[in-house]
């Protein structure tokens, strides 16, 4: 009975171990397929089909131990076989750029590049079979949308030979680019409606749109400008009067043949909304007229996305309030009479400041400062400021209306001063200005009446000149740059032009008429150099004998100015005494270029000066500086670092400053 017994148990022991190995097979089966990867016919890889077959008791017993296999309860530890992953590596075949565009994109390229960091580039089977069959529908879609739609793409993938990767080539072939053939653009709604009665303004509207149009008859069509054009076509509609203008329909029809493509747009205006009433929230001490007085429109009129940006630009620039937020309701039912909001948060009503700093011109200081936004509740701002210094002091009051209708500001400002030049002459001097100041678009305008009072005297304590004055003068100002901090492209410039009479202690009194102007052009070269170019003429003309006060002449020298000389250095020497001249001349040219790659804000720079202050323009003398210099581009403006000589002296000199000068 033993005996039995035993075949018995021996039996369900049999049973028990084969039913542990056949599913251990099988997952080796399905994780780790045999035989090596081939192409198909249309580039995907394949494998051979291979029979499923049970293998004995014997070899489930035979393959190697794999950690974490299960077994079933009472049996024998059959671990499953399992083939070693794949290496392999892409090798892309298109032509530039294509094949960076490739490398960067395809999924298969992106599963390398995540692999890159480990010890080899290894990958199951299955896993890059499904890559390999999935890379030419990716990469003509990619090529379709730069503008290949008659790409001829194939897939390689090498048999497996020991030691060495497998490569998977993807080669491309992508033939001629397709071109945009015609442009139709129909529109519908509010819009549609104008054009039709013959409006001007939609008419405009609609050949700026055409104008504009980021993909026109004639260039390749891609994707990506296809996307940009369409969102910036629907762009300028919604800011020029059509806040919920949108796309019916787009469509792109492409000749594969021919090589060309028509676009097919229709947009919807919807309605055309008008300006209605403007609430503000958020004023507590200042007046609303000083924001309703700089508002660029007024109800009833067309909406204009432009002018709601500019206006908030212009109330900021109040330096009244730390945030501000202008917006408008785009409720189809208000259209006619939509409301803007303007959303304010005001700045404290006073502040002060103290400080300490240092200038090559003027050399150390310490200073002070008052500002008062609302002075005496009459809608000024008033600012006090105070410097004394080693070389220079002063003291100045500027009262600054908020904005009146029609921009304009008013202005009262009076200055009193003492400088000591480097030949230790003082130049004394005071000032008062009353004025209106324009605010434009693009430019400023200034008309203000002046006294002012000079006086030079020597080491000596010798009296040189002494003079005052009485005279009107109209300023303007023009900025058009790409950033009023940090500019890299466009120009400013600024022209005054000054009729006054002078009193004299010394000599004759008489009129006089002063012209000023200076230009600085900014202008970015190839390979990251950038070009400053500035240029400045002043003449006063008067009576021989008539004396003029010495701060409506010119001097020339200083960081501004010439460098490589000293601070108000060339001018007119009178009794031993340099004096300002009645006729200026300057320029400069500066080249610059970043010091690292990685630091764009620092660059070092060249330049040149020339220049010079005289009694006539046929007196000016060609003084040249010239030197090397480090600038860094500061959230307050660019800070210059020169090391300048002056042909004349013969000597170096150390020119530093921050901030940009008309």
């Amino acid at each position: 009975m033993s005996q039995p017994g035993a075949v018995k148990g021996g039996l369900w022991s049999a049973i028990a171990l084969w039913a542990s190995a056949v599913p251990l097979w099988a997952m080796a089966q399905d994780s780790a397929p045999t035989g090596p990867i081939l192409p198909s016919s249309s580039g995907a890889p394949t494998t051979p089909a291979e029979p499923s077959r049970p293998l004995p008791p014997a070899s489930v017993a035979s393959v190697p131990e794999v950690e974490g296999a299960e077994t079933a309860p009472g049996a024998a530890e059959t671990p499953r076989r399992r083939l070693p992953p794949l290496v392999w590596q892409l090798n892309v075949d298109a032509p530039d750029p294509l094949d960076d565009l490739l490398k960067q994109h395809l999924e298969l390229a992106r599963f390398q590049r995540e692999l890159v960091g480990n010890d080899a580039l290894r990958i199951s089977r299955n896993e890059l079979r499904r890559l390999v069959i999935s890379a030419p529908d990716e990469a003509r879609s990619m090529l379709e949308a730069e503008g290949y739609f008659g790409a001829q793409i194939t897939t390689r993938v090498d048999d497996e030979v020991e030691g060495r990767p497998v490569v998977v080539t993807l080669k491309v072939i992508p033939g001629e680019r397709t071109y945009i053939s015609k442009v139709q653009m129909i529109y519908e709604g509010a819009l549609d409606v104008a054009l039709s009665e013959g409006d001007a303004r939609a008419q405009s509207l609609v050949e700026r749109l055409s104008a504009d149009w980021g993909l026109p008859v004639g260039e390749v069509f891609r994707q990506s400008v296809w996307s940009s054009a369409k969102n910036g076509a629907l762009a300028r509609l919604r800011a020029q009067g059509y806040p919920t203008a949108s796309w019916s329909g787009t469509s792109v029809t492409v000749d594969a043949t021919e090589r060309t493509a028509k676009l097919f747009l229709v947009a919807d205006s919807g309605p055309g909304f008008v300006f209605g009433d403007i609430r503000i929230e958020g004023l507590n001490r200042q007046p609303a007229s000083a924001v309703l007085n700089l508002a660029p429109f007024k109800k009833g009129d067309p909406y204009d996305e432009t002018m709601v940006l500019d206006w908030q630009e212009r109330i900021q620039k109040l330096n009244l309030f730390e945030n501000v937020f202008v917006s408008a309701g785009f409720d189809p039912t208000q259209a006619d009479a939509t409301p803007v909001v303007v959303q304010l948060r005001e700045m404290p009503f006073q502040a002060a400041t103290v400080g300490v700093g240092v200038s090559s011109d003027t050399g150390p200081r310490v200073s002070g400062e008052h500002l008062h936004r609302n002075a005496w509740g009459l809608g000024w701002q008033a600012k006090t400021s105070m410097q004394i210094g080693k070389r220079e002091s002063r003291g100045q009051v500027d009262l600054t209306s908020h904005p009146w209708p029609g921009r304009v500001r008013g202005l009262v400002s009076g200055l009193t001063s003492r400088l000591m030049d480097t030949d230790d002459a003082e130049t004394s001097s005071q000032r008062i200005r009353v004025g209106l100041l324009e605010e434009g678009e693009v430019h400023e305008r200034t008309h203000y009446l002046a006294y002012q009072h000079a006086r030079v005297v020597s080491r000596d304590k010798v009296v040189v000149a002494n003079a005052s004055a009485l005279s009107g003068t109209t300023q303007w100002v023009w900025r058009h740059v790409d950033n009023q901090v940090l500019p890299t492209q466009g120009f400013t410039s600024l022209a005054e032009l000054t009729l006054g009479q002078t009193y004299s202690a010394l000599n004759d009194k008489g009129s006089f008429v002063r012209a000023y102007g200076r230009v600085t052009a900014y202008k970015p070269l190839p390979a990251n150099w950038h070009l400053t170019a500035r240029a400045e003429a002043g003449q006063v003309t008067a009576g021989d004998a008539v004396s003029v006060p010495d701060t409506l002449l010119f001097r020339a020298g200083g960081d501004d100015s010439v460098r490589g000389y000293a601070y108000r250095s060339l001018g007119v020497t009178r009794d031993g005494v340099i004096t300002g001249g009645r006729a200026l001349a300057t320029g400069s040219v500066e080249l610059a270029h970043p010091i690292l790659k990685r630091m764009p804000s620092l660059l070092g720079a060249v330049f040149v000066d020339v220049g010079d202050a005289a009694d006539r323009m046929g007196d000016l003398r060609p003084n040249v500086g010239y030197g090397v210099g480090v600038r860094w581009r500061s959230p307050v403006g660019m800070l210059r670092l020169d090391l300048a000589r002056g042909t004349e002296t013969g000597k170096f000199r150390v020119h530093f400053s921050v901030g940009i000068s008309l």
